[in-house]
């Protein structure tokens, strides 16, 4: 019984003491389309499927159509590039009209 206190708390003080991961939070209202497009493209990625996700849970959409999602984010890119200081949400919503 002793030994398994002792490991137990070995457990939790190891827990305790080892750092903890890095927390970052981002503002996707707030990207623009200068800094997206300044990610690398894993991060690009990860931003354009985040989007992707929150406009279509508020559509009801539960399915993701990857054709559609390029087709869009080849429009994003381009009027991203033409209007870098814009939000990254203002061209989703402009390129799509």
């Amino acid at each position: 019984m002793k030994c398994r206190a002792l490991v137990v708390s070995v457990i939790l003080i190891g827990a305790a003491s080892a750092p903890a991961a890095a927390q970052i939070k981002l503002d996707m209202n707030k990207i623009t389309c200068g800094n997206w497009l300044g990610y690398g493209s894993a991060d690009r990625d990860f931003v354009r499927y985040f989007m992707s996700g929150y406009y279509n849970a508020a559509a009801n959409n539960n399915v993701l159509d990857y054709d559609r999602l390029q087709k869009n984010s080849e429009k994003v890119v381009a009027y991203c590039k033409k209007h870098k200081s814009e939000t990254l949400p203002t061209a989703i919503q402009k390129s799509a009209s």
